[in-house]
C-alpha cells in the first residue's frame, strides 16, 4: 500500500466439512493521526465463534452426491471512516480472502486427504450490485490474495465559509454493511469418509 496514512485490519473465518468455526472477529485498525480507521467484523458479534456445517451424509455420501449448503449464513461488515476534506480523492478499500490452505482430515479414518477450498462457493445476499464493488455470488480459489470486494472510500467535500468549522469533524464514507454469505459445498467428489476442518482469512484494507 502507498505509505499515505495506509491502514489494514484483519478478521478470520474458518470453513469445515462437519463442523466450521467462522471466527465473530471485529478489529479496528487507526493510523497515527486517528483521523483515518477502518473497521472489519466477519461473522457474529462478540467473542463468539460461529460454526458453519457441511453436513455429507446418507445419499449424499454415495455414488449421486449433490451440494451440500451449509449452515448458518455469515454476514461480513467493512467499514472505513475517514475524516472531511477538502478534495475529493478516493481512498480504496479492498475485501480479499486466502483459502490456500485446505481443509484437512481431523478424524474419521480420512488420513492425509485434504479438500481444496474451491470446493466451497457462496451465494451473496442483502449486497449492492457489483458497480458499487460489494460482495457478489462467488467461490474460493484457493488462492492466497483473492479480492471478493472493492470499492472507494469518499470523504465529504469541503468548501466555502463554513470549512474551518467543520474541518475536525469525521465523516463515515461507504460501508460494506452485513452482506450475508450462504456457503455451499460441491460435493462433486467422493472423499474418504471424516470430519474436514480448515481456515479461511478475510483481510481488509485501505490505500
Amino acid at each position: 500500500m502507498p505509505a499515505r496514512a495506509a491502514i489494514a485490519a484483519v478478521a478470520a473465518a474458518a470453513a469445515l466439512l462437519a463442523a466450521t468455526p467462522a471466527r465473530a472477529v471485529i478489529t479496528t485498525v487507526t493510523d497515527t493521526g486517528s483521523t483515518y480507521s477502518l473497521t472489519l467484523r466477519v461473522g457474529s458479534a462478540g467473542a463468539t465463534v460461529d460454526t458453519v456445517a457441511f453436513n455429507v451424509t446418507g445419499a449424499n455420501a454415495g455414488l449421486t452426491p449433490t451440494a451440500v449448503t451449509g449452515t448458518p449464513t455469515i454476514d461480513v461488515w467493512v467499514m472505513p471512516v475517514r475524516p472531511v476534506a477538502s478534495t475529493t480523492v478516493a481512498r480504496p478499500v479492498t475485501l480479499r480472502v486466502d483459502s490456500s490452505a485446505a481443509l484437512t482430515c481431523q478424524s474419521g479414518g480420512c488420513g492425509t486427504t485434504a479438500i481444496p477450498f474451491s470446493k466451497i462457493s457462496w451465494v451473496a445476499t442483502n449486497n449492492s450490485n457489483a458497480a458499487s464493488g460489494d460482495i457478489q455470488n462467488g467461490r474460493f480459489t484457493a488462492s492466497a490474495s483473492q479480492s471478493i470486494a472493492s470499492y472507494d472510500a469518499n470523504a465529504s467535500f469541503c468548501s466555502g465559509l463554513l470549512c474551518p468549522l467543520i474541518g475536525t469533524w469525521t465523516y463515515q464514507s461507504r460501508n460494506l454493511t452485513a452482506t450475508r454469505l450462504q456457503f455451499s459445498y460441491d460435493n462433486d467428489v467422493v472423499y474418504p469418509g471424516g470430519n474436514y476442518k480448515g481456515t479461511v482469512r478475510f483481510t481488509a484494507s485501505m490505500e
